[in-house]
């Protein structure tokens, strides 16, 4: 049979261009190493989430439509290899955090399972305790309650008065009014409780999905008692397991923006998902549709749950949405094309202001 054609010269070049890769990702990971010890001496957020999207998003408008998925991909793959460069830079820190805290945590799902693995990491001498465990807590200087939020306050309510005077409890349930209102009717015996929600996660649920480096970058929402702050220690904590940002808030406010931030979203990916064109995607997908479905596979038990409690505020942050829908709706019935522009310029403007907001 007759050799195939020579590819020894397209070869050479594929090696080249491979070469010059190599070096520009190095160059780019040094640089990024340089922008967060920057940001981190500065006391600024290290990682920025909407700078990643922004340059999702101008990838995406400048490479073929074919190559795409392959371009984010390969991005994504860069911004997962930065944090790791970064969280070197965090190691420093973590030297200081308060290491002689006992830590229990209740309850190893995804994010009991995370908080159990980043706390060893980070040298704690840590307690891990599933939800019927009636002993293991006692010396715990911390609790974490990582269960759902209907077992969040009869765990607490039953097992109280073994927990160690100075013991701070914090459970880590995605809604907080009903649960610090609960709270505060258990007597407490020389004990401190604080509401919790990391702000992290992922599209799968269970132990053998957590991660130690879940938590990296990411914000730690703290929503202490009526008339009460934050432990220092407590906040020194979180940030030692690479928590970025700790911030204090009240319940409302907490459960309206989550309504908004986390609910919301995950009521929209379920009711796309949900279309009779869902089965003939394959193929006619690109990054938006992933970024639309991706948590369409959440866990239906804990989510109702979610959902349920935090009912009022979900409602309300629902109601403006589907009247925003209707406005967009209605501009296309009527094909009036300065009214979608409009449209499309008044949310493009909502997310330009955010944005600048969130990096001062």
């Amino acid at each position: 049979m007759p050799d195939g054609p020579d590819l020894s010269e397209v070869r050479r070049e594929i090696d080249r261009i491979d070469g010059e890769l190599v070096k520009l990702l190095v160059k780019r990971l040094d640089a990024v190493a340089g922008v967060a010890a920057a940001k981190r001496a500065s006391g600024r957020p290290v990682n920025d989430p909407r700078r990643e999207r922004e340059i999702l998003s101008r990838i995406g408008a400048e490479v073929p439509p074919e190559y795409e998925s392959a371009a984010m991909l390969i991005f994504s793959t860069l911004f997962a290899v930065s944090k790791r460069r970064q969280r070197e830079i965090f190691g420093a820190e973590t030297e200081n955090a308060p290491k002689d805290m006992k830590v229990a945590v209740v309850g190893l799902g995804l994010i009991g399972g995370s908080f159990e693995k980043a706390a060893k990491k980070a040298g704690y001498n840590v307690a891990s305790l599933h939800h019927g465990d009636a002993t293991g807590f006692e010396d715990a200087n911390l609790i974490l309650v990582c269960l759902p939020p209907e077992a969040v306050v009869p765990w607490i309510r039953d097992r109280c008065s073994s927990f160690a005077e100075g013991a701070v409890v914090v459970d880590i349930a995605g809604v907080k009014g009903e649960i610090m209102s609960d709270v505060a009717t258990v007597e407490k015996n020389g004990w401190t409780f604080v509401g919790g929600h990391p702000m992290a996660g992922r599209e799968v649920s269970g132990y053998e999905n957590s991660l130690a480096d879940l938590f990296v970058g990411a914000s730690m929402v703290l929503v202490p008692e009526e008339g009460k702050a934050c432990p220092e220690r407590l906040k020194a904590f979180f940030r030692s397991l690479g928590f970025e940002r700790v911030i204090e808030t009240t319940a409302a406010k907490h459960d309206e923006l989550i309504a908004y931030t986390s609910q919301l979203c995950h009521v929209i990916a379920t009711a796309y998902s949900r279309d009779s064109l869902m089965p003939e995607t394959s193929g006619f997908t690109a990054g938006s549709f992933a970024d639309m479905t991706r948590i369409a596979t959440q866990n239906p038990a804990i989510w109702s749950e979610l959902f349920l409690s935090n009912r009022e505020p979900l409602i309300s942050i629902l109601d403006g949405f589907i009247s925003r829908l209707g406005e967009f709706r209605d501009a296309l019935d009527r094909n009036d094309r300065a009214a979608i522009a409009g449209i499309i310029e008044s949310g493009a403007e909502s997310k330009r202001g955010e944005t600048c907001s969130d990096r001062t």
